[in-house]
C-alpha cells in the first residue's frame, strides 16, 4: 500500500512571513485567538514534502485492545512503536480517561502492553529511550471531559497497570506562566526536544518547547535558559468544529498538524515555529492515503528515524464490522 498521494490537493503555500489575514488563514468565521509574537529562535532544518514520495508500514493491524487508536510514537534506539488507545464507548466515571499502550514492531505487530487509569484521551504521546529503559510522556490527570490536565512521565512496563495517583509518575506539565488547558507533549528525536501543544483558552492553542535534558530534569519554566520556544497556534474556528484536531510532530524548525473527521477528508499543515502571530507555511494539504479504510479517521503523527533518514509518520483509525484496526502512513522526501 504505497503512499504517494498523487491525489494530494494542495490549498495553499505560503511563505515564511508572518501576518495573514484570518480568512486565508482559516476560512470564514475564524478569528485570530491568542495571536502573538514568537519566542526565541529555533535552529533551521528541511521540510517535509507533503506531496512526497512515502510508505505504509502498517496496515490495518489489531493493537492490544479493541479500542480506538489515538496517537504513536517511535522508540528510534529500539524500533518499536507505542500506540496509546482509548475506549469512546466507556462512560463509567471511574474509568473515564483510561488507556492501553500497546508496544509494537514498526510494522505494527504487537509486542507488550501497559494499561494506564485515568489519563486522558491519548491525543499526543512521547516516547524517551533512556538508560536502558523506555519512558512515556502523556496528558495524565484526566478531567471529567476525559482530557488530561498534566503531563506525566513514567517507564513503560510491559502488562503493567498505572494508576493516576502512582508515585512514580514524574509530573512534567509546564510552569511558563500561561493557562495550560489540556497539555499534549511530542518529542522531536532529530533534535531531542520536548514541545507541549495546549490551549490559554477556547480555540486558544500554542506550542512550547524545550531540550529533553531540561524537560527530563523537570526545568520545564518560561526562564529563556530552558524555553527555548513558544508561539500561537491557528485558532480553528468553525473548521474545527468539523474537522476536529488529531495530532502533531516536530521536526526542527517545523510543527505539522493532523485534522480531520472519521469518514472525511485529512489534512496535514505546517507551522513555522520562528513565525509570529498564527500564520502558516502550508494551509490544509489533503492527503488521500488509506482511503480504502473502513470508518478511516485520522489519529495521530510522529516523527520516525530509521537507516539515517527520518520520516514524518501519520496513523489512520479504522473500523470493520466491530474490529478497530490502525494503520500508518509516513512521508519521507523534503522541499
Amino acid at each position: 500500500m504505497p503512499s504517494n498521494d498523487r491525489g494530494l490537493s494542495r490549498r495553499r503555500l505560503f511563505g515564511t512571513g508572518g501576518g495573514l489575514a484570518a480568512a486565508a488563514l482559516l476560512g470564514s468565521g475564524a478569528t485570530l485567538l491568542g495571536a502573538g509574537p514568537a519566542h526565541a529562535v529555533v535552529d533551521d532544518s528541511p521540510r517535509f514534502k507533503l506531496d512526497g514520495n512515502g510508505g505504509n508500514p502498517v496496515w490495518k493491524k489489531s493493537l492490544h485492545a479493541n479500542w480506538v487508536m489515538q496517537s504513536f510514537a517511535y522508540d528510534n534506539v529500539n524500533q518499536h512503536i507505542y500506540f496509546a488507545q482509548t475506549n469512546s464507548a466507556n462512560t463509567a466515571p471511574d474509568h473515564v480517561g483510561d488507556l492501553w499502550i500497546t508496544k509494537t514492531d514498526t510494522s505494527g505487530n504487537e509486542l507488550g502492553a501497559m494499561a494506564l487509569h485515568n489519563f486522558g484521551h491519548g491525543v499526543s504521546i512521547g516516547v524517551e529511550p533512556y538508560q536502558g529503559a523506555v519512558y512515556l510522556w502523556t496528558e495524565w490527570m484526566s478531567s471529567d471531559s476525559g482530557f488530561g490536565t498534566r503531563v506525566g512521565r513514567f517507564k513503560f512496563v510491559d502488562g503493567a497497570t498505572l494508576e493516576k495517583t502512582d508515585t512514580s509518575i514524574q509530573d512534567r506539565t509546564p510552569s511558563i506562566g500561561d493557562t495550560m488547558i489540556n497539555p499534549q507533549p511530542a518529542i522531536d528525536p532529530s533534535t531531542d526536544r520536548l514541545w507541549v501543544r495546549y490551549k490559554v483558552g477556547d480555540d486558544m492553542p500554542r506550542i512550547v518547547g524545550f531540550t529533553m535534558s531540561d524537560a527530563r530534569a523537570g526545568r520545564l519554566t518560561k526562564s529563556p535558559e530552558y524555553r527555548l520556544a513558544e508561539r500561537a497556534l491557528p485558532s480553528r474556528g468553525d473548521w474545527g468544529k468539523t474537522n476536529p484536531f488529531q495530532g502533531f510532530a516536530v521536526y526542527g524548525r517545523y510543527a505539522y498538524l493532523l485534522e480531520g473527521a472519521a469518514n472525511g477528508p485529512s489534512y496535514i499543515s505546517v507551522i513555522d515555529l520562528n513565525d509570529s502571530g498564527q500564520s502558516l507555511v502550508v494551509d490544509r494539504w489533503e492527503t488521500t492515503a488509506g482511503q480504502s479504510l473502513d470508518g478511516r479517521e485520522p489519529q495521530g503523527m510522529a516523527i520516525w528515524l530509521a537507516s539515517g533518514a527520518a520520516r514524518l509518520a501519520f496513523g489512520f483509525h479504522s473500523n470493520t464490522d466491530g474490529v478497530r484496526q490502525s494503520s500508518v502512513f509516513y512521508k519521507s522526501e523534503f522541499v
